[in-house]
């Protein structure tokens, strides 16, 4: 079974001649490299073309006429791919030394071919802290409740896996733009009967680290002065947006799902982010989000009945006062609990 593993690739060539170089550890034989250069602007496409001809593995490289944004760039990758599975790689991402690929294709032969799924990571970033999003390695199951369950878990794209013909039959350039294109098609996948699986094993090192190179970070750029005060919203009403479109197309959308992903955004991500914020020692920022929040400043807030509405009406002015009054340090140390309880 040939595994592609594709990366959207923009600038940042470093991290991903770092990542490159740990993935030649692999023994698994049947590996391409698919990288897709969204136009860089550094000097990505003469790194990667020298290093075609001495790399371990083959490597398909594509670079796009013009900048196509995160979304299309991140399908092109998949779009490229050769082999029956793809794992996607963000360029700063790498496989896992500890663990080969041979594991993994053992997993998919055993359980029948399962068309999606994610795994656990390792944060080199933060001293390589181990990340679970997935409790267990298992089939999950298929339909708009595992959807609905899991989507988060599609946020970071690193260690997603798509059986590529299934990936083909859903993909769309519906919600390029978003930067949420992955939980779209994530969750149209699964409502419309593709199986996810979750791999325990963290098969991806995530956020790989050069001492001579800084990184970025949404952190860095926190509004943290109230004369810089301005409203956001954190991505929140996209990821509202792409669920409900997943679950349209999937012709299952009801009042009552309609319903259950305004509230999980609202009580569950929403509060989240209030607090992470805070730690940051950006309450501007906060105080932003909870304007930015506001449901009456959502497009899809109207798909929900008056009961309903006023029942997010209730849980935004409850969970804006948790968020803000929750001492960041206590809510640190209940975190992991909490995940575990979402997550079941």
């Amino acid at each position: 079974m040939k595994i592609s593993l594709c990366i959207p690739q923009y600038n940042r060539i470093a991290f991903l001649l770092k990542g490159l170089s740990i993935i030649e550890k692999q023994q698994y034989e049947h590996i391409e490299i698919v990288i897709s250069d969204d136009c860089s602007t550094d000097n990505t496409e003469s790194e990667i073309r020298s290093l075609i001809p001495i790399y371990k593995y083959p490597i398909i490289y594509h670079r796009n006429l013009t900048n196509q944004g995160y979304d299309r760039n991140f399908r092109k990758s998949i779009e490229l791919a050769t082999g029956e599975y793809v794992i996607v790689l963000g360029n700063d991402d790498t496989l896992n030394p500890d663990f080969d690929i041979t594991d993994l294709v053992n997993f998919l032969i055993h359980h029948n071919y399962p068309e999606i799924g994610f795994s656990n990571f390792l944060e080199e970033s933060s001293g390589n802290t181990f990340v679970e999003r997935a409790k267990k390695t298992a089939v999950l199951g298929t339909g708009h409740v595992v959807a609905m369950k899991y989507y988060s878990c599609f946020s970071f794209v690193g260690g997603l896996i798509y059986q590529k013909k299934a990936f083909e039959r859903y993909n769309s350039d519906k919600h390029d733009g978003s930067i949420y294109a992955q939980i779209y098609l994530a969750c149209l996948m699964i409502a419309s009967g593709c199986r996810l699986f979750s791999l325990h094993e963290p098969y991806i090192i995530k956020d790989v680290v050069l001492s001579d190179v800084k990184r970025n970070s949404y952190k860095d750029v926190l509004v943290r002065k109230w004369k810089d005060y301005k409203v956001l919203d954190g991505g929140l009403p996209s990821v509202i947006n792409v669920l409900l479109d997943a679950f349209k197309e999937a012709n299952i959308l009801t009042q009552s799902l309609s319903y259950s992903i305004f509230k999980r955004i609202y009580t569950i991500t929403y509060p989240f982010w209030i607090i992470d914020y805070k730690g940051n020692q950006a309450l501007p920022a906060a105080v932003g989000l909870i304007q930015g929040l506001n449901p009456s400043r959502n497009i899809n807030f109207d798909r929900l009945n008056y009961f309903n509405k006023a029942r997010i009406w209730g849980y935004y002015i409850l969970c804006s006062i948790a968020g803000l009054l929750m001492p960041v340090g206590f809510f640190n140390r209940i975190k992991n609990w909490l995940y575990k309880k979402i997550k079941g």
